[in-house]
């Protein structure tokens, strides 16, 4: 890490309490997405490992060296971090850019190997949630566009999940148990694993958003059953690239490290824009139904295994 002004720090907005990460390094970040994209070679494709920083784990075969070929899951740090706990999750050997296309032992390794980089994390000193996000193509803020998913380590918990808890503290019943309870019925349910729902929350925030949570309430992403996690995320994944044409997305992981809380992930296609009183009011407007983006999920999920057989 370099010293001075561009080493990244952590402020608050005086104004609203909220932290800001303060990163000017990651204006040097390479640009692999995009219209200006560089015809140089992907930095996250096996046999590339030189151009990232040493790998911290991964998964990889039986007899070959770290920081050379023969992973599935490589993680290592951002040689552009937001902050001083930042990590990459390299995901899959071949070169994919929408993570439907990975298989779902692919998958599978790679959320095993986001958990115990998480675990890792969270047990350094003044790290009390590693948050796990994944972003795709250039419209939702990929720099490199080979699957990949990142973690950072914060000293507290984000806004929004401090939020979300207060909130759910206040309700007489989970309210993440409560939308899922009725997704079924009201035509809101895309996808379900062994230990796993897909849903249309009940009200999205903006076109599209889906959610993807254990049906236990008490269930704890670190121990969560992998397989039907990976046939889960592997579903969703492929009704959003299937049903919206492959668009960008982001999607993170919400989960509160040492409180009950009913851990989800949330996805959110960049098929929309976001405008004045989403940026200026922290409010939403969005004039599509769960149940209508539901349908759409469904059919793209439907066309995919019909196109598979």
């Amino acid at each position: 890490m370099t010293n001075g002004g561009s080493d990244p720090r952590t402020v608050i907005d005086p104004t609203t309490g909220r932290p800001i990460l303060l990163a000017p390094r990651r204006q040097q970040r390479p640009m692999h997405t995009g219209p200006q994209a560089s015809a140089s070679a992907c930095p996250f494709c096996q046999g590339q490992e030189a151009e990232t920083p040493p790998e911290v784990d991964a998964i990889r075969d039986a007899g070959t060296a770290a920081d050379a070929p023969g992973w599935t899951a490589r993680a290592f740090p951002n040689k552009y971090p937001a902050n001083r706990h930042h990590e990459v999750i390299a995901e899959g050997r071949a070169h994919r850019e929408q993570p439907c296309d990975l298989t779902i032992a692919e998958l599978h390794a790679s959320l095993a190997l986001c958990r115990v980089r998480i675990a890792a994390l969270e047990a350094q000193p003044g790290i009390a949630c590693a948050f796990l996000f994944k972003n795709v193509g250039a419209l939702a803020g990929a720099s490199i566009a080979h699957n990949h998913s990142q973690v950072l380590g914060l000293p507290a918990l984000p806004p929004r999940l401090q939020l979300e808890l207060q909130q759910a503290a206040a309700l007489p019943r989970c309210p993440w148990c409560a939308t899922l309870a009725t997704a079924e019925a009201e035509s809101r349910l895309v996808h379900r694993s062994a230990r796993h729902a897909v849903i249309a929350p009940e009200p999205p925030k903006l076109p599209h958003e889906t959610w993807l949570l254990p049906t236990n309430c008490d269930d704890d992403f670190l121990t969560t059953d992998l397989d039907s996690l990976a046939e889960a995320l592997h579903a969703l994944f492929t009704a959003v690239a299937y049903g919206l044409g492959r668009p960008a997305f982001n999607v993170w992981l919400h989960r509160a490290p040492g409180a009950r809380f009913h851990w989800h992930f949330e996805l959110q296609p960049r098929t929309g824009q976001l405008a004045g009183l989403e940026l200026g009011g922290d409010m939403y407007i969005n004039a599509l139904p769960a149940a209508t983006s539901a349908a759409r999920l469904r059919a793209g999920l439907a066309a995919a295994r019909a196109t598979a057989r």
